[in-house]
């Protein structure tokens, strides 16, 4: 009778990555230990608008203390009037210098230096996404300037077109450093805000298999403190009272496809007159896609030259 070998389920077994990787997991120790318990990895924020990293991270800041920098992409300024948090202002100029000084405060309170850890692109604001390939590339030499070991930065849900576009270039700019053999950074994300069945859901993640949310808990140490940062924040008062304070979540980022929508359904910045439409937000970033020479999956990144474009505004 011929043997017949007994079957085994894993005699050939790849596993999977982990979910968070080391660097990550540096940076969630730092967050859910007691304040001070761990060393912080070095770390930039990347922050659309001059107050996502306080609605994002800002009850977290002083544990990064001598390891944050903080990357605004925008000068909170948008184009038409109508969308300034504030009338009284006599120019754009005003206003985005108002919006500069609301965060410089803000980080104060959270015993930052302004002057000494934030950046600026300058882009005006709600245009990230008309921008795309030039920000991609100038966040790629920041990173590579600053080397920070973790980045963390909004997800892709719709909520704000310049959230989406400045979540594409970062996932962009760390595919181009990979591209040329240069340290990319990790990606990690802090809640923004989405549309969910009509309603406005805030400080929590659209669902993603295999990207575990942390949720940290302030102390009433760490809240009374991020209470006061929001109140810096004079011209923001309507969308601030939205945000809570009681909890900060954070996961590492996925590998979107953003050439399709985040979710079903009408999505958050549709519901604005003066916003675009989730098709043509789509479209650019297919078109910053092919003309940055990558693949909407990031896995396969296929070196080209390509004229360079500029930021307008």
């Amino acid at each position: 009778m011929a043997y017949i070998a007994p079957r085994t389920t894993c005699e050939y077994f790849v596993p999977a990555p982990p979910a968070v990787g080391p660097r990550l997991h540096s940076l969630l120790r730092t967050f859910t230990l007691p304040a001070g318990a761990a060393d912080p990895p070095r770390v930039l924020i990347v922050a659309a608008h001059p107050d996502d990293e306080t609605i994002g991270v800002g009850g977290m800041l002083p544990r990064l203390d001598g390891a944050v920098q903080v990357l605004h992409v925008t000068d909170g300024a948008p184009r038409h009037r109508r969308q300034w948090g504030r009338q009284e202002f006599r120019t754009w100029n005003e206003y985005a210098a108002q919006r500069h000084l609301e965060v410089a405060r803000a980080l104060g309170v959270a015993g930052l230096d302004a002057a000494g850890v934030c950046r600026r692109m300058e882009v005006m604001d709600s245009e990230v996404s008309l921008n795309l390939v030039p920000v991609s590339r100038r966040m790629a030499e920041l990173f590579d300037e600053l080397r920070p070991e973790v980045v963390i930065t909004h997800p892709y849900e719709g909520g704000h077109t310049d959230h989406d576009a400045t979540a594409f270039a970062a996932r962009a700019a760390c595919t181009l450093l990979s591209r040329d053999g240069a340290p990319a950074p990790a990606l990690a994300e802090f809640t923004s805000y989405h549309n969910e069945g009509g309603e406005k859901v805030v400080n929590r993640f659209l669902p993603w298999d295999g990207a575990p949310v942390t949720e940290v808990v302030l102390s009433p140490g760490e809240k009374e403190m991020k209470r006061r940062m929001y109140d810096c924040f004079v011209t923001q008062g309507g969308v601030l009272r939205d945000m809570p304070i009681r909890v900060e979540r954070y996961r590492p980022a996925p590998r979107y496809d953003f050439t399709q929508a985040p979710h079903a359904g009408r999505l958050r910045y549709e519901r604005y007159p003066l916003g675009i439409r989730g098709k043509h937000w789509r479209q650019l970033a297919a078109d910053a896609i092919e003309h940055l020479g990558l693949d909407r999956r990031w896995d396969a990144p296929v070196r080209r030259d390509a004229p360079a474009l500029v930021l307008t505004g």
